[in-house]
C-alpha cells in the first residue's frame, strides 16, 4: 500500500538552480506531454523547491506541482530537516526518487522529468529538491525568533536613513553641478551659428542630463536598498535574490554587449579620427585662401570660409553614413523608426530653414554683397557686419542694427553703394532750380565753388554740373560730386547743400524754390550781414555724429 502511495505522489522536479534540461519523449508514465515544453513549479514558502515536467497517469505536471505544494505547505509546521529522506521505488513499469518525511511522500522524481533513466541523475535532482526544502524549514525557525526580526528591522531602518542622505546629497550635489556648469558655460562657451546664440540651449541641455543622472542614481540606489531590505526577511529573501540577481544580469548583459560591440567602437573611432583630420586639412586649405596665401581663380576670399564650413559639413555627412552601420544598435527596429521619425520632422520643418540657407548661398557666391559694404534693402540703409547662413545685418546711420533674412534678400533689388565706388568714388547728386534771368554759366560756376568748400570730396573725378530740366519757371541743374565713403554721404550731402545756399546768398542769387506764380519786384535773397543772425554763431560749425565702425576690406583696399 505504501509503495502504491509512493509511485502516485512521485513528481518530476527541477531545481530552479540546477539542470534544465528537457525532458525526453517517453512513455505514458514517463514522460512529458508533447506541446507542454514549459515546467510546473512546486512552490513553497515563496520559494520554488522543483520544477515539474512530466505527467503520470493522467496528471499533468501542473495538477502534480499543485497537489504537492499542498502536501508540503499542510505539513510545513510538523516537518524537520533531519526527517528529509530519499527513497528509489521500482513498481512495475514504473520507476523514480521519492523525498519522503517519513511516511509521508512530499514529491518525486520521474526519467522524464531530467530526460534520462540513470538513476543517479534521477536522484541527484531529488537532492537538490531535498536541499532547498530544508532551507526552507530552517528559515520558517529563524523567521520566528524575535532576535531576528527585530535585528531586520533595524538593518532596514538603517539601510532607510543612508538611502535618505543619499538623495539628499544626490540632489544638492545636482544643484552644486548645474550652478558650475553654467557658470563655465557662460564664461567660456561660445556657440555662434548662423548668427543664433546656442549658448541657452546649451545650458537647458545641461541641466537636463545632470538632472537625468541624479535621477538614474536615485533610481539605482532605491533598488539596491529595496533588495537589500527584502533580504533582511526569510520570507521575502528569495524577492531580493531575485533583485540582486536581475541587476547582475543587467551588468553582465551589458559587459556583454560592450564587449561584443569593441570592433564597431574601434571603427566609429576610426572613422572619427581620419574625418577629423580631413576636416582640419580642408579648414587650412581655405584659411590659406582666405588669407591671401593662396591664389585661386575660382575661389574669392571673402568666401574662402563659408566654403569651408559647407565642404566641412558634407564630409561630416558622409563620416556619418559610412559609420551608420557600425553604430550599437543600427540594425534595431527601434533605431529604424527613431531614423523615419527624424527624417520625417526634418523633411517638415526644415523647408523653411533651407530656403534661408540656399538664398544665403545665391546672394553669398552671387559676390552681390560683402561685409563692410554700404548697402540699401528695401527701406533700410546701412553697413553690412555680418553676413550668416540665414540673414543678414546691417547697422543704420541711427546705430539700429536691421536683420534682413536672405530669402528677402534673394527676391528684393539691393543697392550697393561700395562695390563700384572703391576706384572711382560713388557719385552723389543734389539739384537746385534757378530762374532765368541768371546766367546758367554763373550757376554752375556757384555749384562747382560750394563743391570746392565742401570736404570729404575727391578730386578725381571733378564735380560736374548738369542741366536736367527746362521747367516753365526755372531751370533745375544737377551738381555730381564723387565721394570715398559711401557710409558718410548723408553728412557729405548736408554739407554740401549748406555751401549751396551759402553762395547763392553770397552772390546774391535766388533759388526758385518752393514754387512761385509771380516773379517777386526784388530778389530774395540773404544779405552777407545776415548769415549769421541768431542764433548763429562765427565761431560755429555744424560736426557730424561718429560714424559706425567700418569693417577694412580684406583685398587691402581703403575701407568704405
Amino acid at each position: 500500500m505504501i509503495l502504491l502511495l509512493a509511485l502516485a505522489a512521485l513528481w518530476p522536479v527541477q531545481a530552479a538552480w540546477g539542470d534544465t534540461s528537457s525532458p525526453a519523449p517517453a512513455s505514458s508514465s514517463s514522460s512529458s506531454l508533447a506541446g507542454e515544453p514549459e515546467g510546473a513549479p512546486v512552490v513553497v514558502w515563496n520559494r520554488t523547491v522543483v520544477t515539474l515536467y512530466a505527467p503520470y497517469h493522467g496528471m499533468t505536471a501542473d495538477e502534480r506541482a499543485h497537489a504537492a505544494s499542498e502536501r508540503i505547505e499542510s505539513a510545513l509546521d510538523t516537518l524537520k530537516a533531519d526527517d528529509l529522506s530519499i527513497s528509489w521505488i521500482e513498481a512495475g513499469g514504473e520507476k523514480g526518487a521519492a523525498l519522503r518525511a517519513g511516511n509521508l511522500v512530499l514529491f518525486g522524481i520521474l526519467p522524464g522529468d531530467i530526460g534520462t533513466d540513470d538513476r543517479a541523475s534521477i536522484e541527484q535532482a531529488a537532492g537538490r529538491g531535498a536541499a532547498v526544502l530544508r532551507d526552507i524549514i530552517r528559515e520558517r525557525e529563524l523567521a520566528r525568533q524575535p532576535r531576528l526580526l527585530l535585528v531586520g528591522v533595524m538593518y532596514s531602518v538603517l539601510a532607510t536613513m543612508i538611502l535618505i542622505v543619499l538623495c539628499w546629497g544626490l540632489i544638492r550635489l545636482d544643484r552644486f553641478v548645474q550652478h558650475k556648469l553654467i557658470a563655465v558655460t557662460q564664461a567660456r562657451l561660445r556657440l555662434d551659428v548662423a548668427g543664433f546664440d546656442l549658448r541657452p540651449m546649451m545650458w537647458t541641455l545641461v541641466r537636463r542630463s545632470v538632472s537625468l543622472v541624479r535621477l538614474a542614481l536615485t533610481l539605482f540606489f532605491g533598488y539596491l536598498w529595496l533588495s537589500f531590505v527584502l533580504k533582511r526577511f526569510p520570507y521575502s529573501r528569495p524577492w531580493g535574490s531575485r533583485l540582486g540577481e536581475y541587476l547582475m544580469e543587467i551588468g553582465l548583459q551589458l559587459m556583454t554587449a560592450l564587449v561584443n560591440q569593441l570592433p564597431n567602437l574601434l571603427t566609429l573611432v576610426v572613422i572619427f579620427l581620419v574625418t577629423r583630420a580631413v576636416t582640419r586639412l580642408i579648414a587650412a586649405w581655405f584659411r590659406a585662401v582666405e588669407e591671401g596665401a593662396v591664389q585661386v581663380g575660382w575661389l574669392e576670399a571673402p568666401t574662402a570660409r563659408v566654403t569651408s564650413r559647407l565642404v566641412s559639413m558634407l564630409v561630416w555627412l558622409f563620416a556619418l553614413i559610412v559609420a551608420y552601420p557600425y553604430i550599437p544598435g543600427a540594425g534595431t527596429d527601434a533605431f529604424k523608426g527613431v531614423s523615419v521619425f527624424v527624417g520625417l520632422m526634418l523633411s517638415l520643418g526644415s523647408a523653411g530653414i533651407v530656403n534661408q540657407v540656399m538664398s544665403g548661398l545665391v546672394v553669398l557666391y552671387s559676390r552681390a554683397v560683402r561685409v563692410g559694404d554700404f548697402v540699401r534693402v528695401g527701406d533700410h540703409e546701412g553697413m553690412v557686419v555680418e553676413m550668416g547662413a540665414l540673414s543678414m545685418k546691417l547697422v543704420t546711420r541711427k546705430r539700429e542694427e536691421i536683420t534682413v533674412p536672405n530669402s528677402v534678400l534673394s527676391s528684393t533689388s539691393m543697392r550697393n553703394y561700395t562695390r563700384q565706388s572703391r576706384d572711382t568714388g560713388l557719385l552723389i547728386t543734389t539739384s537746385v532750380t534757378i530762374g532765368y534771368d541768371t546766367p546758367w554759366r554763373q550757376v554752375v560756376a556757384m555749384l562747382e565753388q560750394a563743391a570746392a568748400r565742401t570736404e570729404g570730396l575727391q578730386a578725381d573725378p571733378p564735380p560736374f554740373v548738369l542741366q536736367t530740366a527746362l521747367s516753365d519757371f526755372y531751370i533745375e541743374y544737377q551738381l555730381n560730386v564723387a565721394i570715398q565713403r559711401p557710409s558718410s554721404y548723408v553728412m557729405i550731402l548736408s554739407e554740401l547743400n549748406r555751401n549751396i545756399v551759402d553762395i547763392f546768398n553770397e552772390f546774391s542769387v535766388q533759388i526758385m524754390s518752393p514754387h512761385f506764380e509771380e516773379q517777386p519786384k526784388e530778389k530774395v535773397w540773404v544779405p552777407h550781414d545776415q548769415w549769421y543772425a541768431a542764433p548763429a554763431s562765427r565761431d560755429r560749425r555744424p560736426t557730424a555724429p561718429p560714424m559706425v565702425k567700418v569693417v577694412p576690406m580684406p583685398d587691402g583696399k581703403p575701407p568704405v
